[in-house]
């Protein structure tokens, strides 16, 4: 080889790995931007609510955008922490914890606030929390901020946990109706979202005994590791959303209101259940 011809091959070598090394390499155009969305209703119907906001990122962010879950608030919490996502749609009190733990960044959250419910069966009258008094309590997320919220109503009617009455966990939203129904559980404890997903003919033999509260919607934080740049955008594309086609189709599917900034003075309060929150995620002994 002639040496022209060996200068012009080196330059190729140079060329050839800068590109490969470039932000904008192809390799890195095709990973998937993936926002992580809290179980807190079954893989099912999140998926598919969800959709308009993976074509609504997919289209602004011109990358493939995925929707993923996990199989409990555990789970995702720990999938969270590891950076599987680069934005995730979670509880307030787990996104608080997120932000003070692992430096996630808030960019948003999502109206009306959560109702929390007390259910029972529509054939049983008695709607005095003292007969949970022996016997158990059914909820399917109770690292939720509706959960520990109950909790917290509960013992201001005098019933403790675990000394007045056990907490029994329901794999799901139709389990929960399940229990009740049965007697195991003589009420449950659940979210409006939660209750609305249960099956329709379980539904009509349960009872809304009570709205003990209303809690902070679902926080919208981004990965610590993005740059300044990325946060700002994924921000503005996440305020923006709402007023799409695509935001409207969402908030059709998935019953929410709006999707809004949020201010530090609204997440100070969530530190009174930051301890319950971390002790909830934390991995079984």
């Amino acid at each position: 080889m002639t040496f022209p011809a060996l200068r012009a091959w080196a330059w190729r070598l140079v060329i050839a790995a800068w590109l490969a090394t470039a932000p904008w390499a192809g390799a890195r155009a095709q990973e998937a931007f993936t926002i992580g969305v809290l179980p807190n209703v079954s893989g099912r119907v999140i998926f598919a609510n969800y959709q308009p906001m993976r074509d609504y990122f997919e289209r602004e962010l011109k990358r493939k955008v995925e929707i993923a879950t996990a199989a409990d608030f555990r789970a995702f919490n720990a999938a969270t922490v590891r950076g599987d996502y680069q934005m995730v749609v979670t509880a307030a009190n787990v996104g608080r914890v997120n932000q003070l733990d692992a430096k996630w960044a808030p960019l948003a959250i999502y109206e009306p606030q959560i109702p929390g419910l007390l259910v029972a069966a529509v054939d049983n009258a008695d709607s005095a929390v003292a007969q949970l008094k022996g016997k158990s309590l059914a909820m399917a997320n109770p690292q939720s901020l509706v959960a520990l919220r109950g909790l917290q109503w509960l013992r201001e009617q005098g019933l403790q946990a675990e000394r007045d009455y056990k907490i029994v966990r329901a794999g799901n939203d139709d389990s929960l109706g399940t229990l009740v129904r049965s007697g195991e559980a003589p009420m449950a404890m659940m979210s409006m979202g939660e209750f609305r997903q249960i099956g329709e003919e379980t539904r009509k033999s349960l009872r809304i005994v009570t709205e003990f509260a209303r809690v902070p919607g679902f926080l919208v934080l981004s990965n610590p590791k993005l740059v300044s740049a990325e946060v700002q955008r994924l921000k503005a594309l996440i305020l923006q959303f709402p007023k799409s086609e695509d935001g409207k189709r969402f908030m059709a599917l998935s019953g929410f209101a709006n999707i809004r900034d949020v201010s530090s003075l609204e997440l100070d309060p969530l530190d009174a259940f930051a301890e319950q929150t971390r002790a909830g995620l934390a991995p079984p002994r």
